[in-house]
């Protein structure tokens, strides 16, 4: 009788165990972007750094981005990038939870203006704007489209590339990015602008 009693004792801890692990979310999708993802642009900057800064400028200035697909996917990549990472990293511990959870909202925001997948991995992402970005900025169009025609995307290559193009203003983002690049160092230190 007792020895039932601490059996199904036992059996009820492991299952509340188990619901209560079941019940955690798990981390954002991390991703980074790849050594040449800027195209020799800029060596010797910090990648994150260089990342944050690319995507706050792109979305902040929709306008100036107007015709510019090559630099508007990189910007995409660098906010999937930097999303994921923020939330993630450790060197990143200290930035404003607030800021880390924009920047994942930025990310859904701006992946939804593409049609990518609910879910699709950061790095799914991140290679196929770097791709798509690279491709563009030294003129090989059928590249680009062929990099954008996966299962993650939703709309058709040509489609997406003009949303690029021409894409539109992201509030989130931009707010985001800007809030985000005031903790680009451990501990804050307060607005910290390159471009």
């Amino acid at each position: 009788m007792h020895q039932a009693i601490r059996s199904s004792l036992f059996i009820g801890l492991v299952s509340l165990g188990l619901s209560g692990c079941a019940l955690e979310t798990p981390p954002p999708s991390t991703g980074y972007l790849p050594a040449n993802a800027f195209d020799g642009r800029v060596i010797g900057e910090d990648p994150a750094i260089a990342a944050t800064n690319e995507a706050r400028w792109s979305f902040t200035h929709p306008k100036a981005m107007q015709g510019r697909p090559a630099e508007m996917a990189l910007a995409v990549a660098s906010l999937d990038a930097m999303a994921g990472q923020f939330a993630t990293g450790g060197r990143w511990v200290s930035m404003n939870s607030l800021a880390k959870l924009q920047m994942l909202r930025a990310r859904r925001a701006v992946r939804a203006v593409l049609g990518i997948r609910p879910g699709t991995p950061s790095q799914t992402v991140i290679n196929s704007m770097v791709t798509i970005s690279l491709a563009l900025r030294h003129g090989n169009r059928p590249a680009a489209l062929a990099a954008a025609k996966s299962a993650e995307f939703t709309f058709p290559p040509p489609r997406t590339l003009s949303i690029l193009a021409h894409f539109p203003p992201v509030p989130i983002a931009a707010e985001a990015t800007t809030f985000a690049s005031r903790y680009l160092f451990p501990g804050g230190g307060g607005p910290f602008f390159l471009r």
